[in-house]
């Protein structure tokens, strides 16, 4: 029975759409896109060695397969396949939200939910409102309901399509999504009526317009702030304090083009201080940690501890492929086990312009993934003082995935074939944790960090 339910909770949909053509999949072409998305998990994660582990996940599988309706739309079909993923609690395993049904939804000019939407704990708050009113809303006010539904069982309901082991981590990509999520998870395609408390904490009903998706692109932009930057510098000469933002290791190019020139500045400027901001920073690549690493010490280091590749013959054909020197290193491997890769050793190389002054690093629940590597190499090494929260990144992850994509329904899903250990944590399931521990609220730890240096 719990199944069942939870089958029926996430096709819910089903009961909404239908409005326009959506392609519609047979229960066999279904099953076939679920065992095909099984066999790449078994045969390419490293949890999928274990015996027991590979019990359990063909029970998972068996569990949705067993209760699959007749036929599914490709939304459907992600909300299930997500879900499944989600249960490998690994962050950097799981399915794309697919848009082949939202394009047709769009172009026919259905209507879509004009907030861009921060989660906090739980609780939902607008940041920011492109719809035709500008000043409907002003940002930050708390969003209690919509449609008649708590935001909270909203956001929970949400959380079973994402895998990573942090609810942190989770909301952040479901504020990141949602506008889609909502369609997609209840099928709303019109007006929201949404419960909210205003700046002044007086709860009220309002009635949103949806808006066509060329009025939100036309919309956002009538703030800069809507596009963050990934990266910003800024100073405080009479202090002699540097603030570094990093939001993304994601982009080495632009990356290491803001790098060279923040740091001429910084030097030319005689900075002594330099904070370096790395929260909300939900990781990217390492060749962008060692590019900053760069400009920050001349010591010798290692990005992690350990590094252990799942060898398959999947993995060995995708590397022959794509990555011949990886292939070279491991087609001697014996099939089916975990390979220890040899750990770098990174000399950072000359730099005129590199940091000599104090560094203070700044982390928090949204730190992971590669920012939190980079937090553990700070630790590790005594680079300087961090302040902040234990990153939500952990010590031991899986990570480096590829992409597949299933032959009939098109959804494209991504499975880690390494398994990492950084430094920093004390133990596997813990992050790195700061020298001075405090709750990422009401810009407590930048300001802690600037006390830390005008008053010490």
């Amino acid at each position: 029975m719990k199944n069942r339910l939870l089958l029926l909770f996430v096709l819910l949909p089903t009961i909404v759409f239908g409005q326009l053509n959506y392609q519609y999949y047979s229960k066999a072409e279904v099953e076939s896109d679920i065992d095909y998305l099984s066999q790449k998990v078994c045969a390419i994660h490293p949890l999928m060695l274990k015996e027991d582990k590979i019990n359990w996940w063909n029970s998972k599988v068996h569990e949705i397969k067993n209760e699959l309706p007749d036929s599914l739309t490709q939304n459907e079909c992600y909300l299930l396949m997500a879900n499944l993923m989600a249960h490998l609690e690994d962050g950097h395993s799981g399915v794309q939200i697919p848009f082949d049904q939202r394009k047709i939804y769009t172009e026919a000019g259905g209507l879509v939910f004009p907030f861009y939407v921060k989660i906090q704990e739980g609780s939902m708050y607008v940041d920011y409102y492109c719809g035709n009113d500008s000043a409907l809303f002003i940002g930050g006010e708390e969003i209690l309901n919509i449609n008649g539904i708590n935001v909270k069982e909203i956001i929970e309901r949400m959380e079973i399509l994402f895998g990573d082991k942090s609810s942190y981590l989770r909301q952040k990509q479901i504020a990141s999504y949602f506008r889609f999520l909502i369609w997609i998870v209840y099928g709303w395609e019109g007006d929201y009526d949404l419960l909210i408390t205003n700046s002044k904490h007086r709860i009220k009903h309002v009635k949103v317009q949806g808006i066509t998706s060329d009025e939100f692109l036309l919309n956002k932009n009538r703030n800069s702030q809507v596009k963050e930057k990934l990266f910003a510098l800024e100073l405080d000469e009479s202090n002699s304090i540097a603030q570094m933002t990093i939001k993304s290791f994601g982009k080495l190019d632009e990356f290491c083009t803001f790098a060279d020139s923040a740091f001429t500045l910084i030097n030319s400027k005689g900075i002594r201080n330099l904070i370096i901001d790395v929260r909300d920073n939900g990781g990217g690549r390492s060749v962008v940690v060692d590019s900053l690493m760069n400009y920050i010490t001349d010591q010798s280091y290692a990005q992690y501890k350990l590094i252990e590749t799942r060898v398959s013959e999947e993995l060995l054909k995708y590397y022959q492929l794509n990555y011949p020197d990886k292939y070279e290193m491991l087609k001697q491997s014996k099939s089916d086990s975990l390979n220890l890769i040899p750990v770098q050793i990174k000399i950072p190389p000359f730099k005129s312009n590199r940091f000599m002054g104090d560094l203070y690093l700044l982390i928090n629940k949204g730190t992971a993934s590669a920012a939190s590597t980079f937090a553990g190499v700070f630790k590790n090494w005594n680079l300087g003082t961090i302040v902040g929260e234990e990153t939500g990144g952990k010590s031991e992850f899986y990570g480096d995935y590829w992409f597949q994509e299933t032959p009939v329904t098109k959804i494209s899903f991504f499975v880690a074939p390494k398994k990492f250990t950084q430094f920093g944590g004390d133990s596997p399931e813990e992050g790195v944790k700061p020298d001075y521990n405090l709750v990422d609220k009401k810009n407590m730890i930048l300001n802690f960090a600037y006390d830390l240096i005008l008053y010490n």
